[in-house]
């Protein structure tokens, strides 16, 4: 029964994807998503519809990214022993062997800004009425 249960939770925990905010300013930030990458991609544009206003972001940068590094280490000990044919005198010899391996961690990460952050034209257009008094306008001190 206990192996069913944990089939059957390995199973939902697959099926799961989430994102996490790892760094976020009024311009942007940047999201990691865990698990499945269809699921934590919608919880991603929840998040950044949420900071910057529904469909007013734009993705930068998506990809791996070194985050660190993991370490992996072995040990396997091997006992052999010997008894002499009379029997009167063993021997034990035991060996250990160790292996170490590192690699580099990497996580998927997306950077993006909110529309209207990376110092472009306002919305609306590129530029207002020219400066100085406009045609029609009563004259200055009028």
């Amino acid at each position: 029964m206990l192996r069913k249960v944990s089939l059957g939770l390995f199973v939902v925990l697959a099926a799961c994807g989430s994102a996490r905010v790892i760094q976020r300013n009024q311009n942007g930030g940047v999201i990691e998503l865990q698990g499945d990458r269809g699921k934590a991609m919608e919880d991603a544009n929840g998040q950044m519809a949420s900071h910057c206003g529904p469909n007013n972001w734009q993705i930068t940068q998506e990809g791996e990214e070194a985050i660190g590094t993991d370490t992996f280490v072995r040990e396997d000990t091997t006992t052999d022993s010997a008894t002499s044919r009379n029997g009167r005198r063993s021997a034990s010899d035991s060996t250990t062997t160790g292996q170490q391996s590192t690699r580099t961690a990497t996580a998927w990460r997306i950077h993006y800004q909110c529309n209207g952050a990376a110092g472009g034209p306002p919305p609306g257009g590129p530029g207002g009425p020219p400066p100085g008094p406009q045609p029609g306008a009563p004259p200055p001190g009028y």
